[in-house]
């Protein structure tokens, strides 16, 4: 899910750095049409590998994976890449819109972390779909003496000493969190009677709620202020004020936090433009990762992309747990919800009830 603009003004987590820029020597020529998200494109990347390639770089921007899978199904300006999230790349795959990955022309997928080798949501019949990219995980974030210890559990919540101190993101992603702290097997296959309970759930947990955020920004500057102690977040809002001298906590809480992935896919037909190839070669290699890192703020799926950080983006790398396998294993990664309506009729009925 997300990207600069699906989070609403999202702003680069770290300065430009310098990074010699390691571009394969062959010159592939042409021009390519990517259609994707705000940041996958930028020009500080981008140029570089223009200039090495010899193809020209044509970025159409989308605000929603809607969006992108129907300016792709209209055949929107000869699309050669789109890069959507793990929760949609199957709408593409099973509609015949995109074609598999040829392994073996992307040697840097061996270098990517196992859960971005052959992920469910790029696989099907054996075949590989898209090339992983970036990545994030929705945090729980608390200032760092809003209590003592470290709470284990998303239940820290609901604690009715946060009455009014707590910020929740208005988006499908709460129904999953409350379906966790459930411990539902699969939130992203609620039947009626548990989409009930986490209903239920999460009106109990609205005494605590002062608001429902749905951008960034809205989150940092509720945090800034000391509105509330804590709450889900981005990536950008815990380093943002981690740099900014605040001391905030990053919860790992049991029951497992959601994350998204999205990914390069090739539009079925376009493998024939010699810069498609080009570009997966350039966009998987880890020093272009750290490039787009420096932008973003998020995670990328090349392992060795921290030996091209500088020391102190390397310890935030760290700290943030994008560098550790394990914590990759424990994500709730998105997945296709083919009931979104009800979620959605669920997290309307939340916020129509009274606290």
């Amino acid at each position: 899910m997300q990207s600069l603009s699906r989070s609403s003004s999202f702003v680069a987590a770290f300065a430009a750095m310098e990074i010699l820029l390691a571009l394969p020597t062959a010159k592939a020529a042409g021009t390519l049409n990517l259609l994707t998200w705000e940041g996958y494109a930028d020009k500080s990347f981008v140029k570089p590998y223009e200039q090495e390639s010899g193809c020209k770089v044509t970025a159409t921007y989308v605000g929603s994976n809607d969006e992108m899978v129907a300016k792709l199904a209209g055949g929107h300006a000869s699309v050669d890449l789109v890069s959507p999230s793990n929760d949609t790349t199957m709408r593409l795959i099973d509609a015949g819109m995109v074609e598999p990955i040829d392994t073996a022309r992307l040697p840097n997928l061996k270098q990517f972390f196992p859960e971005f080798q052959a992920p469910q949501w790029l696989t099907k019949e054996g075949k590989l779909y898209g090339v992983p990219y970036g990545w994030g995980i929705i945090r729980i974030i608390f200032d760092s003496d809003a209590f003592s210890g470290m709470p284990d559990s998303l239940a820290v919540l609901w604690d009715p000493k946060y009455k009014g101190k707590i910020a929740v993101w208005e988006d499908i992603e709460t129904i999953y969190m409350a379906a966790r702290l459930l411990g539902f097997k699969d939130s992203y296959d609620l039947t009626d009677d548990q989409l009930k309970a986490v209903r239920d759930k999460l009106i109990e947990l609205k005494p605590n709620i002062r608001k429902w955020w749905t951008t960034t920004s809205e989150m940092d500057d509720l945090m800034y202020k000391k509105e509330v102690a804590g709450g889900m977040a981005w990536e950008a809002t815990l380093v943002g004020l981690r740099k900014g001298g605040r001391k905030i906590v990053d919860l790992r809480p049991k029951e497992g936090r959601g994350g998204w992935s999205d990914s390069w896919l090739v539009v079925k037909g376009a493998s024939g433009n010699s810069c498609v190839y080009s570009w997966l070669n350039w966009v998987s290699s880890p020093k272009s990762q750290a490039l787009a890192h420096s932008v973003t703020g998020y995670g990328y799926s090349n392992a060795k992309l921290v030996d091209y950080l500088d020391a102190e983006t390397k310890n935030v790398y760290h700290e943030l747990g994008m560098d550790d396998p394990n914590n990759l294993k424990k994500v709730d990664w998105w997945k296709p919800v083919q009931r979104r309506d009800k979620y959605l009729e669920t997290l309307k009925e939340v916020r129509a009830a009274a606290p």
